[in-house]
């Protein structure tokens, strides 16, 4: 079974991440509106109908403004915490359904076995995501002021990461932003920099991961080459030539295939004999 994703938006102008596994998909994040997103679907080859739910992460505007839209329009679940259905108020929208799914907790959809992973952001309840099918598994990360141990440890075993970064510390501080604004991203509620991920990478990157997928890259305050060189680099010195880097964009990426690391003895070419 084929685990596979593809981001249809990243950045502040709307995120979503759509993954798959066989006839099984969810979406993560709805931050885009409601049509674009359906586009985006098709223009895939997916049918919004088929999504088995729609995975929430927080309720800020990037990641939430389409859900409840789209949800009504294509009959597809809502799932995410308590927290996040209060604070987007989705009790008082239209929506297909909302499935509480609380920090810690497992659940299955279809192919797909998702795990629910507490991250320290300023939203309520917010949520990063472990999605596992045919012995592979998709870390999904991003809108987190800093990398914990609770964090890191759920991400060890995944065969490709999907983490946010941001900002480059010294384009927002030079920037046009509030300085209320800047604390606010520069906080360990905030947002992650090319920094906080290089050092992840150097440090707490599992053995396990083969792709590297950056995210939710701000247009005001990084630049893709200086994300891309930070992380790259941070892989040379750990000596991590077997992670490939990819880059979102604003449109998203093509679809990657997340290929399960094989077994020491299976790279041996041995034969387990008990």
């Amino acid at each position: 079974m084929r685990l596979r994703f593809r981001v249809l938006g990243s950045g502040s102008s709307g995120n979503a991440t759509l993954v798959e596994a066989g006839a099984t998909r969810v979406l993560i994040d709805a931050g885009l509106g409601p049509r674009t997103l359906a586009e985006r679907l098709q223009s895939a080859g997916v049918d919004p109908t088929s999504l088995a739910a729609v995975l929430l992460t927080h309720e800020h505007g990037d990641h939430a403004r389409g859900a409840a839209a789209f949800s009504a329009k294509w009959g597809v679940p809502l799932c995410g915490t308590r927290g996040t259905y209060a604070a987007a108020g989705f009790g008082v929208q239209e929506i297909a359904g909302y499935e509480v799914f609380e920090a810690g907790s497992v659940r299955t959809f279809g192919a797909l076995t998702v795990s629910a992973v507490r991250v320290p952001h300023d939203a309520a309840e917010p949520l990063a995501f472990v999605v596992a099918a045919g012995g592979a598994a998709l870390g999904h990360a991003t809108d987190l002021g800093h990398l914990g141990s609770g964090v890191v440890e759920s991400l060890a075993g995944c065969d490709a990461v999907l983490v946010e970064s941001n900002y480059d510390p010294d384009m927002l501080r030079d920037g046009s932003y509030p300085w209320s604004l800047k604390e606010r991203i520069l906080g360990p509620h905030g947002h992650l920099s090319n920094g906080d991920v290089g050092r992840y990478l150097g440090a707490g990157l599992g053995t396990a991961c083969r792709t590297l997928v950056l995210a939710h890259l701000s247009e005001k305050n990084n630049h893709p080459e200086l994300a891309r060189m930070t992380a790259e680099s941070s892989l040379r010195r750990a000596g991590r030539a077997d992670v490939h880097v990819e880059l979102t964009t604003r449109e998203g990426t093509g679809w990657l295939d997340v290929v399960p690391r094989p077994s020491p003895a299976v790279r041996q070419g041995q034969l387990r004999l008990w």
